[in-house]
């Protein structure tokens, strides 16, 4: 290590030795050139003070800037005093022309040195300030991302022990009474169950997929599928939640078949109703719309709801944003369902969008490209 660090100074030093020598040698042929021009030596001195102020500067040690002083002396001595190539003075106003440039080399030498050890001290000021501002800011991210990831943790945990519950409920309601119930009851309370674990398997795939995102490891599976079976798949799941809820369903009559992961986007648009169902009154409707675009096909969901808030919609589709529900049922959702609804839509080339419709409430819609393009955003 003391060999490494002794061979990296003697570099530096034959660094700024070749500096000082190459900025002396230039000076000396300026000056020469002036010279020969009629410049009077008293100009002719100043550069070469101007040659020790860049000595001074490029090599940033004042020794060095007093050798280019000495050195400056003795070529400016030799060449412009008389008797000339000689270090010999007959002039004692030469001498104190010399002596005056000696000291005015040495202190601008050593006034060039401090100002730019102190441009390096602020320069390194400078970038310490915007490391502590950089790394307050990313403290500051951090904590509201924990702060949001502990909301939709506590989120995810409401939604888990509600069809839990009502699972255990009606599975204990029917080991302790059944006996006692007649045959219709206990259908009704095995199809609860059977749509309360449906859901359950759902929130569970939701947080499976997000891991799967946040590691890199979400596959897509693409093969052709008929949309409309894709739409009617991921009503079922959602029927027992539905309650008096109108749902239209606006699909061209021709059948549509779109290069998917079926399962997928499935999932996608039972994340879009279980929003909308989040967010509209029990009275409320529900559409889920398909449209032929020439490169793709657009789908949306939409409702009457309260919209979409101002201050989330920018950031809607964020991991970790939560937003409160006007309407709370006894289940909450699905957990972090948006965000997936972007990866997932993103996996497949398409892009998705949330906006507040005119007459009131929101809609979410997405695009599946035929073949990788995305299309011109409507104006």
């Amino acid at each position: 290590m003391k060999e490494k660090m002794e061979r990296f100074l003697r570099l530096y030093q034959i660094r700024y030795a070749g500096r000082l020598a190459g900025i002396m040698l230039i000076t000396s042929l300026f000056s020469f050139l002036l010279h020969g021009l009629g410049i009077g030596k008293e100009n002719i001195l100043m550069l070469f003070i101007v040659g020790v102020l860049l000595v001074a500067y490029c090599t940033n040690g004042y020794q060095y800037g007093v050798i280019a002083s000495i050195v400056s002396v003795m070529v400016f001595n030799y060449l412009f005093t008389e008797p000339v190539r000689t270090f010999s003075i007959s002039n004692q106003d030469d001498v104190i022309l010399l002596i005056f440039f000696l000291v005015a080399a040495l202190i601008s030498s050593n006034l060039t040195v401090r100002f730019r050890n102190q441009v390096e001290v602020a320069r390194k000021n400078e970038q310490l300030a915007e490391q502590l501002t950089m790394e307050q800011e990313r403290i500051k991210f951090a904590m509201e991302k924990e702060q949001m990831r502990s909301n939709l943790l506590r989120s995810i945990s409401h939604d888990l022990r509600t069809p839990l519950t009502g699972i255990a409920g009606a599975s204990s309601l029917i080991a302790e009474s059944g006996d006692k119930m007649d045959r219709e009851s206990i259908v009704s309370l095995g199809k609860d169950i059977n749509e309360q674990a449906d859901w359950l398997i759902q929130l569970v795939e939701n947080i499976l997929n997000m891991t799967k995102i946040d590691s890199g490891k979400l596959v897509v599976e693409k093969k052709p599928e008929a949309v409309e079976d894709v739409i009617n798949n991921a009503l079922s799941y959602v029927k027992g939640r539905r309650k008096q809820r109108r749902v239209e369903i606006d699909i061209p009559e021709e059948m549509l078949l779109v290069e998917m992961d079926g399962k997928m986007i499935v999932q996608v648009i039972i994340n879009l109703l279980d929003n909308a169902i989040k967010h509209t009154k029990e009275d409320g409707f529900i559409r889920i719309k398909t449209e032929a675009a020439p490169e793709g096909v657009w789908f949306s969901v939409e409702d009457n709801g309260t919209g979409i808030e101002e201050v989330i919609k920018d950031r809607i589709f964020d991991e970790f944003v939560t937003f409160r529900p006007v309407n709370r049922d006894t289940w909450k959702g699905i957990g972090p369902g948006l965000a997936i609804c972007k990866a997932i839509v993103t996996a497949h080339g398409g892009t998705i969008e949330a906006l507040n419709r005119e007459e009131g409430g929101a809609c979410f819609r997405f695009y599946l490209p035929f073949d990788g393009h995305l299309p011109e955003k409507e104006q």
